[in-house]
């Protein structure tokens, strides 16, 4: 049974946004940070709700937790860090739902350098 198509049903929800990526690789067994890059996502940033931060372990409920609705642009990885406005978001959770028209990710505000 093929997977239903829901991109359509995201228009109007997300919107087109130039953000920039900052990506990680590991170069002599030491992580290292891209610079930031632009690029541009058709997207949608909202909290998560209070109910699932509540099931999240007791350290990282105090976090600011995101959920990040991609409609149109490259995949992301976990540990990749998102700049929209100006703030930082550090992507935890990956679900990709590309067959379906759109790739849902769970991040958290990161206040690293």
């Amino acid at each position: 049974m093929p997977v239903p198509y829901l991109a359509g049903a995201l228009r109007g929800w997300t919107q087109v946004r130039n953000v920039q990526l900052i990506t990680q690789t590991v170069v002599n067994h030491q992580i290292q940070e891209s610079d930031p890059a632009p690029i541009t996502l058709d997207m949608n940033l909202q909290p998560v709700p209070p109910q699932q931060v509540a099931r999240r372990p007791e350290d990282q409920r105090q976090w600011k937790w995101w959920s990040v609705i991609v409609r149109e642009g490259p995949l992301l990885n976990i540990d990749d860090v998102l700049i929209v406005d100006s703030i930082r978001y550090r992507i935890q959770k990956v679900h990709n739902w590309s067959e379906s028209g759109f790739q849902k990710y769970e991040a958290h505000e990161d206040y690293g350098t």
